[in-house]
């Protein structure tokens, strides 16, 4: 594999993104665990945008069970760049994503399943992305849906024209706010949701308990009375 179709991990200012690979390979699922464990701890932001080839599916791949809990792992909240045919494998990797940027003219879908069952956690992260009756319709009535029916349905967050650039000012954005309060924000979600309601409101609270002591927090007050832009730390 030459070096610029390596999957490879890039930092610009508070943002990491995630790029390259060639196909959805066992190679790539393994470089990709490595390098989301190599993201900076004072990162803001996680882009992953593959060649739009990864997206089509797996590549020769026959493990199963949840192949990106890498990607899923990572304590900074991520967004996954659709910008080509997403289907099967594709869309087991960029459900794991806490956001999703469609192209305008993106197909979505997984594997039919005459073709094989979903392997890498696609139908749980589905069901829990946009609920029992649209998973059930995708997996049994729809072949594919298109990227407008997509950010209808919860399934993709934004749909461009250009999915990388809208991805880029989504991710700007988000580098933007305290970091720590993100963090939480992602974790109280991703948690919460399968904690009992009252284990979960206890859970958010504690985080919320958390956020009080830190810079950030006296900061972006300080920023609110002053009516200035806040300048977040981290700490």
């Amino acid at each position: 594999m030459s070096a610029l179709s390596q999957l490879s991990l890039e930092r610009h200012d508070d943002i990491a993104v995630i790029s390259g690979g060639v196909t959805l390979s066992a190679d790539f699922i393994g470089r990709l665990a490595d390098l989301s464990s190599a993201v900076a701890d004072d990162v803001r932001v996680v882009v992953l945008h593959p060649d739009k080839r990864v997206w089509s599916g797996f590549d020769g791949v026959t493990d199963a069970g949840d192949l990106f809990a890498g990607l899923a792992e990572i304590a900074q909240p991520t967004i996954a760049v659709l910008d080509g045919p997403t289907f099967g494998g594709g869309l087991e990797l960029a459900l794991t994503a806490d956001i999703r940027v469609a192209a305008t003219d993106c197909q979505i879908g997984l594997a039919a399943l005459t073709d094989g069952f979903p392997r890498a956690g696609g139908v749980q992260r589905l069901t829990r992305a946009v609920g029992r009756s649209r998973a059930t319709q995708l997996l049994l009535l729809e072949d594919q849906i298109d990227s407008a029916t997509a950010c209808e349905w919860g399934l993709v967050n934004l749909v461009a024209d250009d999915a990388l650039e809208a991805a880029w000012q989504v991710a700007g954005s988000i580098a933007s706010r305290g970091p720590i309060a993100t963090r939480y924000a992602k974790d109280a979600i991703r948690h919460g949701l399968e904690m009992p309601l009252a284990q979960a409101l206890h859970y958010e609270t504690e985080l919320t308990i958390l956020l009080q002591d830190t810079n950030d927090r006296a900061e972006g007050v300080d920023a609110f009375v002053n009516k200035r832009a806040p300048q977040f730390s981290g700490t």
